[in-house]
């Protein structure tokens, strides 16, 4: 964690159980965090039944957790955290390993390719300056395609609606080419993407997402994610 302005973690436990390296339960309230570049306006976590070897450690072992528990909690990005966000090397990464799976899509690929050309199919493809924008109940991500030294003129910029299925899996739902991201406020406005319709993300198995609220000013994610040694 790079930056937090407000920081409150709550142990729960006799002092032998902590000394022995077992935590019953923590729960943490922070704000205005920077973790890896990505920012944060709110998160609360809490997670339960955590081993560590804490008697290793006094002896001089590395720490490492001793059992798999789950963190359940909810993060709060506004339309800002989530602008300076999209640059940042985690979000980033994210980003382009998300196209380069899209571009696998033979339909999508030749979709992508009529309307920008064959540069943003590359594989050494980088999503040169992303922006992710928020409207209500749908995003918009854009890039320049770069690729062999060289960068489009054109951004793309693809407008969809998220929603959480079967608890680790994001729907695309309606997405379609836009022109400007002020189309948002109606993204039918756009092309239609028949390619990626219904397409669904698979966020692994240790990820399960409860709820998925986009607004135009913030984003709100609840869920629980599995930690494993």
């Amino acid at each position: 964690m790079e930056q937090v302005d407000s920081l409150m973690i709550d142990l729960e436990g006799r002092d032998r159980q902590l000394i022995s390296g077992y935590i019953p339960g923590v729960s943490v309230f922070a704000k205005q965090v920077v973790y890896k570049g990505l920012q944060l306006s709110k998160v609360q976590l809490a997670a339960k039944e955590i081993r560590i070897n804490l008697g290793q450690v006094v002896r001089g072992k590395p720490l490492r957790l001793m059992k798999q528990f789950p963190v359940e909690g909810q993060v709060c990005l506004s339309a800002a955290d989530v602008a300076a966000s999209a640059s940042s090397p985690l979000l980033a990464a994210g980003l382009a390993d998300f196209w380069r799976s899209l571009i696998q899509l033979p339909e999508f690929a030749k979709a992508v390719e009529k309307r920008y050309g064959m540069r943003s199919l590359q594989p050494d493809t980088e999503l040169y300056t992303p922006r992710i924008e928020l409207g209500n109940g749908c995003l918009a991500l854009s890039f320049y395609p770069y690729s062999q030294g060289q960068i489009d003129k054109q951004p793309i910029i693809l407008g969809v609606e998220l929603s959480v299925v079967s608890s680790h899996f994001l729907q695309l739902a309606s997405p379609h080419w836009l022109s400007d991201t002020a189309m948002l406020s109606d993204i039918t406005q756009g092309e239609p993407v028949s390619a990626l319709s219904d397409f669904c993300w698979n966020l692994g198995e240790d990820t399960q997402l409860t709820q998925l609220d986009l607004q135009t000013t913030q984003l709100v994610c609840e869920g629980q994610l599995t930690i494993r040694p």
